[in-house]
């Protein structure tokens, strides 16, 4: 799907001033091969539609220039006229004021407002601004947009460079300064650019998207979540918006970073480093930047607008956003006539759903973890998309494509940083960020980062890491005690080590020496004394000499726990006792091994790929617990 957008603003222009104008203005649009629209509903701290939140917190319902009116929905009804999506923005978010000191809104409510480390009311580029760390203004502004998705058919919710965001001198209220001591057991510092209180604060804003996305898909589950932030890297550093680990997180459908270079070879060159050095091949099909058309005396070329169009497209990506419609009217249309004569000749319907179907809200929507005792009692229910086991008292739980952990109470101990990250074992959890390794200890702190290619978690103070091709181990100290020899190499247990050369498997002691020389089709680690082995296409229990115990039968294997093991048979799986007797029929369609007398099992669902990253994951079925009939 291509997205043809174009803000609809109220200053500099009259298309809000009637419903003729809007009419005409959507008639334009659509002659011209626009698809969606994003008009303002949010400026100057006053609504362009009846607010009964704004009524009830300031007595004014609608911008004075419009009572009598509802602009938002007559828009709507004009677009749906001519099948162009709407999608409201925002404009203002926490902004309170443009050289008002605050304005009405901070009058009514002084506590609302930002504070610089001078104490002062946050202000920059002539903008006062609310303090968006506080719960009652993340409540207000949330709560803006609540009624707006429950009160009109829109395709989408807008925000910008100013939702969520907040100037990075911000943050020194005493409320923030006191959560970022007990946390850090110092006060915020002056530099306002920090990394770590740079970085913090970009972390409260995010969760604040985390929440704003998920009340508003709780209710319209279609809704299109649209952020237009300032340039990547510029907008963390100058408005704490870190609009990369939104899109990790998978937290919005369309970004359209405001891209506004006043010629091709600027514009150029920041398309080359967002596609090359910011955006991941996944995270392409959610951008369609902006592109400036006009602004004070500058107005852009038809040519400048043809090319940048033509190599979005040529580098991936498939639309792009116009700030904004008055641009199209200047010189008798002629932006206008280019766009209808060249790449908007052919319609393009506005389709949300193929959107939606990127991201994740099916799964945000279908249901969420919970952690529960051995009695079925649940004890945490966290709000991620998923979630591993408990070791050590954290959890690894991921949201979007970011990992990070949790203590039992559920509450974050790390940021959603890591790319994989893996149940703590003696103290450590292995993690990974990019193409590096490293672990936690378990207050969550990252202890390492090892530029290796590939490693494993520590099991018996040893832990397997891959460098050029070749696997060896390291211990705690992060010294290599057992060289790089190995083609494949998997954690210690009970004193041996799976390991492969020349495509075939083995075992190691921990000094490196081999116990059973490679001579397996594949292998899994021992445990209870046994271990499965594949021999000529089926799966064997072998023990520490290599003697066959159990006979080569199964299509997959699980390791022994608890005196059982789960095994895979004829495409269903069920358990098997240490003699080979199955004492658990296969009825399941997956089955993990025991621990503390239960199993995890599913039945009904079916491996699936990932269209995003190619993985293979598990979907469907329902999932339970059956208890050990051997314990």
């Amino acid at each position: 799907m291509e997205t043809r957008g174009v803000w609809i603003t109220s200053t500099d222009s009259k298309v809000l001033n009637s419903r003729q104008n809007i009419a005409e203005a959507m008639d334009f649009l659509a002659q011209t091969g626009f698809n969606v629209i994003f008009p303002v509903v949010w400026n100057n701290a006053y609504t362009f539609y009846p607010s009964k939140v704004m009524r009830e917190n300031f007595g004014v319902e609608i911008d004075s220039r419009f009572v009598g009116r509802d602009p938002l929905a007559e828009v709507i009804i004009e677009a749906r006229r001519v099948g162009i999506g709407v999608i409201p923005w925002f404009e203002y978010g926490f902004a309170s004021s443009y050289n008002q000191n605050g304005g009405h809104i901070l009058a009514k409510k002084p506590h609302w407002a930002g504070r610089d480390f001078n104490g002062n009311i946050l202000k920059k580029n002539s903008f006062e601004w609310m303090n968006a760390f506080d719960s009652e203004v993340q409540d207000f502004l949330l709560n803006l947009l609540l009624e707006v998705a429950k009160n009109y058919d829109i395709d989408g919710i807008q925000g910008d460079d100013r939702l969520p965001a907040l100037p990075s001198e911000g943050g020194y209220d005493r409320g923030t300064s006191d959560r970022y001591f007990r946390q850090f057991n110092q006060n915020p510092p002056q530099n306002s650019r920090d990394p770590q209180w740079l970085q913090w604060r970009a972390d409260i804003l995010t969760d604040f998207l985390t929440r704003l996305y998920q009340e508003l898909i709780n209710v319209k589950p279609g809704l299109i979540i649209s952020m237009a932030p300032s340039l990547p890297g510029w907008a963390l550093q100058e408005y704490l918006q870190d609009a990369i680990a939104w899109l990790d997180r998978g937290l919005i459908d369309m970004l359209h970073p405001q891209l506004y270079r006043r010629d091709f070879l600027s514009y150029k060159q920041l398309i080359d480093s967002i596609v090359t050095q910011q955006f991941t091949t996944w995270q392409l099909p959610f951008l369609m930047p902006g592109i400036l058309l006009k602004v004070g005396s500058y107005r852009i070329s038809p040519d400048y607008l043809l090319q940048a169009i033509a190599y979005n497209r040529s580098r991936g990506i498939p639309g792009e956003v116009l700030f904004f419609y008055e641009g199209l009217r200047e010189d008798n249309d002629a932006l206008a006539k280019a766009l209808r004569s060249g790449p908007y000749a052919q319609p393009a319907p506005f389709k949300p759903s193929d959107l939606k179907k990127l991201g994740f809200t099916e799964r945000r929507t279908s249901g969420k973890y919970s952690y529960i005792d051995s009695t079925g009692t649940i004890v945490t229910q966290p709000q991620f998309d998923w979630a591993d086991s408990y070791n050590n008292g954290l959890a690894p739980v991921k949201i979007g494509y970011k990992w990070g952990y949790i203590d039992k109470t559920g509450k974050l101990v790390s940021r959603l940083q890591f790319d994989r990250a893996e149940p703590l074992k003696e103290g450590l959890g292995l993690v990974k960020i990019g193409n590096k390794y490293g672990y936690i200890d378990n207050t969550g702190k990252l202890l390492i980062l090892l530029q290796v290619d590939d490693a494993e978690s520590f099991s018996q103070g040893l832990a397997a890491v891959k460098i050029n091709n070749k696997w060896g181990y390291i211990n705690k100290l992060w010294n290599t005690v057992i060289p790089l020899q190995f083609d494949s190499a998997d954690s210690f247990s009970e004193g041996l080590a799976l390991i492969s050369v020349g495509g075939k498997y083995g075992y190691i002691d921990m000094t490196g020496r081999v116990i059973l020389p490679p001579q397996f089709d594949d292998a899994k680690s021992f445990s209870e004394g046994l271990a499965a082995a594949k021999i000529a296409g089926k799966w064997e229990y072998i023990n520490k000499t290599a003697q066959v115990i159990i006979p080569p039968q199964f299509e997959e294997p699980e390791s022994f726990s608890e005196g059982l093991a789960a095994v895979k048979i004829a495409g269903k799986w069920g358990y098997i006792d240490k003699s080979g007797k199955l004492v658990i029929p296969t009825e399941f369609d997956v089955a993990k091994p025991f621990s503390q007398g239960l199993a995890l099992f599913n039945i009904g669902g079916e491996w699936k790929v990932d269209s995003n990253n190619g993985e293979l994951f598990f979907s469907g079925g329902k999932w339970g617990y059956i208890r050990n009939v051997i314990s």
